[in-house]
């Protein structure tokens, strides 16, 4: 893996090499033709010959064509230049453990059943280690897919990851990845789009139309009669025609700018997105149904998404100088050039603006794709699980995905036979990191991803958290407050039906005997609402509860021991009740007692 990481990123240098050297000739030529079209300027006042104007004319059209070119080659050359920093990153990555990407901190919810209990956001999080968008849209609907999954998609995410991380599509993936990473938006790139998509603007008249073009040729028909063969008659009218053509220009000036969306860099940002469309629409090699319908999305009848983002690329582009007046006015009193382009621009938007949503909506989850196959790739040992609908829940060497493989201990765990698991221990014996495993796992499921074990059974069903609150003082609320609301939803999601519950040490914020009281009473609601899951608990009273539900509840342990004066911890899962203590040991060692 490592290796195909370091052969990708040689490619990719040997390319970026390639296409400077490319670019840097590109630069010279246009410079020199640039200086050429100057001297031929020059010698066609001196001479008036109209050999030395057709010659201006023919190196305008190869200058105009370099400008083309030098600009492809740059995002070639910057891709390639992306290409590098992937495969760095990624190898950094796996032998590092150097996370590099975003880390959806904006997307935390205090409130949610389970991101901030888990920890799926923010630095070093499961959102973390598993993205590897470069869009707002695509951060955003990674984040949807974390917070909000959606059980009948399983199957079809399962099969659409695995067919993405297979070797062979690697370097697809990363040409995706490449070019989005060029695309810089933001969250006000989206909200101009779509207020401009929304705008309605009033239709360009067709009479105007026609006046266009008849005015410019006359322009200029009367510029080459007056001025250029000495008609004192034309000179009048080109005089004229000038003064009526700059005064419809300035009229509509004030359109146009606003119509150009107010962005910088429009061209480079929309050919940044139409390529990212062109890579996707092209990807006849992917047959899994979840891709088969991106790519149907990005057709409207017979025209496709990377042709009309194509078309509003080149024509925003167009747009891009009409405030600059020393090119503006003089380029539009002949040809009205700016004029025509907006007339364009209407009509496209009349056609594609109300597809423009979807279009970039289908590039942000074609790069959650693309982070869940890279997910899968850089971890082959990974195990799909196989789903059920019978509330079957069982792991085999299960462990933390964040955890390094090196230092990650893995337990095997079933809820066929009991339902539910006490879980005692000692201090730092593991309950919470065990705790955490089982429900990142399970939202992995949940995505459609693999799981951190050798085998997995899984019965897709809301995953339900009490581990970490938070007191907050913004509204006066205590911490014990904000468990007994949280205790409070996961009681209404249970009664609407079974979830997956994962509880660490109930109620902390009250007296001893009050804890244990509602711990029994909780344990005993949610055995009769018929949750499945595991607590966590200090209190080994609660165990007796196995007792009275032998065939639902089971006591499972983690066990410290003290060798040779020293704290050890083995974090091995085993069955039963917590036998040993390690508080006043620790206390003792570190000399607080």
């Amino acid at each position: 893996m490592i290796s195909t990481y370091q052969q990708l990123l040689e490619e990719a240098t040997l390319s970026f090499k390639q296409l400077s050297q490319k670019s840097h000739v590109i630069g010279t030529l246009r410079l020199v033709v640039a200086l050429a079209i100057l001297v031929s300027i020059y010698f066609a006042f001196r001479e008036k010959s109209w050999l030395v104007a057709a010659i201006i004319l023919l190196l305008l059209i190869l200058f105009f064509y370099l400008v083309v070119i030098h600009k492809k080659t740059n995002l070639f050359r910057k891709i390639a230049q992306e290409k590098i920093a992937i495969n760095e990153k990624e190898i950094a990555f796996l032998e590092k453990n150097q996370f590099f990407s975003a880390n959806g901190e904006e997307f935390q919810d205090d409130t949610h059943p389970y991101s901030y209990d888990l920890d799926i956001f923010g630095a070093h999080s499961l959102y973390q280690y598993i993205n590897r968008t470069h869009t707002f849209l695509g951060r955003k609907s990674l984040a949807t897919h974390f917070l909000s999954p959606k059980a009948d998609e399983i199957s079809h995410l399962q099969a659409v990851t695995q067919e993405l991380s297979a070797e062979e599509h690697l370097r697809w993936r990363q040409e995706f990845m490449a070019t989005t990473a060029l695309i810089g938006d933001t969250q006000e790139f989206y909200e101009q789009m779509e207020q401009w998509a929304a705008r309605e603007e009033k239709a360009f008249p067709r009479l105007l139309r026609f006046f266009l073009w008849g005015a410019s040729l006359l322009v200029i028909l009367s510029l080459i009669a007056g001025y250029g063969w000495g008609y004192e008659r034309f000179k009048v009218v080109c005089n004229t025609l000038i003064t009526i053509n700059l005064f419809i220009f300035l009229t509509f000036i004030g359109k146009m700018q606003k119509s150009k969306l107010g962005f910088e860099n429009t061209y480079h940002l929309l050919y940044t997105f139409k390529r990212s469309i062109t890579l996707i629409e092209k990807a006849t090699q992917f047959k899994s149904a979840r891709f088969e319908l991106l790519r149907e999305k990005l057709h409207e009848g017979d025209e496709s998404a990377s042709r009309s983002i194509s078309q509003l690329s080149r024509l925003l582009d167009d747009l891009d100088n009409v405030g600059n007046i020393l090119v503006s006015i003089p380029l539009n009193i002949l040809t009205f050039y700016h004029l025509h382009t907006y007339r364009k621009l209407l009509k496209w938007k009349q056609a594609h603006a109300k597809h423009i949503a979807l279009w970039l909506s289908v590039i942000a989850e074609v790069e959650v794709l693309h982070s869940f196959a890279n997910f899968s790739y850089n971890n082959p040992s990974f195990a799909y699980p196989t789903l059920n609908d019978q509330q079957l829940i069982s792991f085999e060497s299960l462990g933390h995905p964040l955890i390094p493989a090196k230092g990650r201990v893995c337990n095997t765990i079933s809820f066929a036979s009991h339902r539910f698991v006490i879980l005692t221990g000692s201090n730092m014996s593991g309950k919470s990191t065990f705790l955490r495993a089982l429900g990142v796992n399970m939202l992995l499921a949940t995505m459609g991803l693999p799981v951190c074990a050798q085998k997995a059974t899984v019965h897709p069903m809301k995953l339900l958290v009490s581990m970490r609150l938070s007191d907050s003082l913004s509204d006066g609320k205590s911490y014990f407050y904000a468990e007994i609301n949280r205790l409070r939803t996961i009681m209404e999601q249970l009664e609407k039906a079974p979830c997956f519950v994962l509880l660490d040490e109930l109620l902390r914020g009250t007296n001893s005997e009050d804890k244990q009281s509602g711990t029994f009473r909780i344990i005993e609601k949610m055995v009769a609402l018929k949750a499945i899951g595991v607590i966590a608990t200090h209190d080994l009273e609660v165990c007796t509860l196995s007792d009275k539900y032998p065939d639902i509840l089971q006591n499972k342990c983690f066990e410290s021991q003290i060798i040779a004066g020293e704290l050890y911890f083995d974090y091995t899962l085993k069955e039963g009740i917590c036998q040993n203590k390690n508080a006043t040991f620790l206390m003792e060692k570190m000399g607080v007692i």
